[in-house]
């Protein structure tokens, strides 16, 4: 049976990531995406280290990542200013940011107003992510998955829905006015 192309965010948890020179085990991975559906770097939540990012490809062979980057290429998420991520979405349903530790806690807070992980309203329905699938090399995201109320897919692609749109702490935000930090703190 062929592998389904693209990578799927959910599949690529708690997986071994092959540099080019180390090996890491990851617990998430969490690419970051901007509006124009590209992926600019992901964040490697580590065991026994804290996160990271690396930017350049990841792909997927069906149990483990691999990246051609080396063990070098991993930079400190701080090394993203704060700021930046007010152009970026990420899903994450773990809110993993809640339990990172050693990580500047400004950071913290502006990943979580990126997190896309909530019911939104599409063409009159509403909807909630469900996972995410990425090009091959994690370079592109292809599609939203999403479920409706009664949890038939959806897939929505570029040009159907504004990515920038589904960040916590929008006024049309589907689950209230509550602060976005407020549950993950």
């Amino acid at each position: 049976m062929p592998r389904e192309s693209g990578i799927r965010q959910r599949a690529i948890v708690g997986r071994r990531l092959d540099l080019a020179d180390f090996e890491l085990l990851t617990k998430y991975t969490l690419p970051f995406v901007d509006a124009a559906w590209e992926v600019p770097f992901a964040v490697l939540d580590l065991v026994g280290s804290p996160p990271r990012v690396l930017a350049g490809p990841i792909h997927w062979d069906g149990s483990r990542l691999h990246s051609t980057e080396p063990k070098a290429a991993l930079r400190r998420i701080e090394s993203v200013p704060p700021e930046d991520l007010g152009h970026l979405v990420h899903y994450d349903p773990w809110w993993v940011f809640r339990g990172a530790s050693g990580v500047d806690r400004t950071w913290i807070e502006a990943a979580f107003a990126t997190n896309i992980a909530r019911p939104f309203m599409h063409a009159g329905k509403k909807l909630k992510i469900h996972d995410l699938r990425f090009d091959d090399g994690m370079e592109r995201l292809e599609a939203i998955l999403a479920k409706d109320d009664v949890f038939r897919p959806i897939e929505l692609h570029r040009g159907e829905v504004d990515l920038l749109s589904l960040r916590r702490g929008r006024p049309d935000d589907v689950e209230g006015s509550s602060s976005p930090t407020a549950k993950a703190l």
